[in-house]
């Protein structure tokens, strides 16, 4: 799924996209509305986060964006950390450019 990021919540899972300590992008086929709440339980390889989330931004066919309510510290811990390894994980790749 993508970059290994992925959520489960009671109406579904799917794969992130545009993860940041504030939110994500769901990829979900079945968006649910703006302004409805969520519990996800996003999980990032072996390490899991549970939230609250609203959706923020719904694209029908596509998936939504959904801002995370209520992260407790460790959690945000846990994200700044995933989401450092990520950026250095990018940096050391080859640039595809020529």
């Amino acid at each position: 799924m993508g970059n290994g990021v992925y959520v489960v919540y009671v109406e579904g899972s799917g794969a992130v996209r545009d993860l940041s300590l504030n939110g994500a992008f769901i990829l979900d086929p079945q968006p649910l509305p703006v302004g409805e709440h969520l519990r996800l339980d996003l999980r990032m390889g072996h390490v899991s986060v549970l939230t609250d989330a609203v959706v923020r931004r719904c694209v029908p066919g596509q998936g939504m964006g959904v801002e995370f309510l209520n992260v407790n510290p460790e959690g945000k811990r846990r994200l700044r950390i995933y989401i450092a390894d990520l950026a250095t994980a990018s940096a050391k790749s080859p640039s595809k450019s020529r």
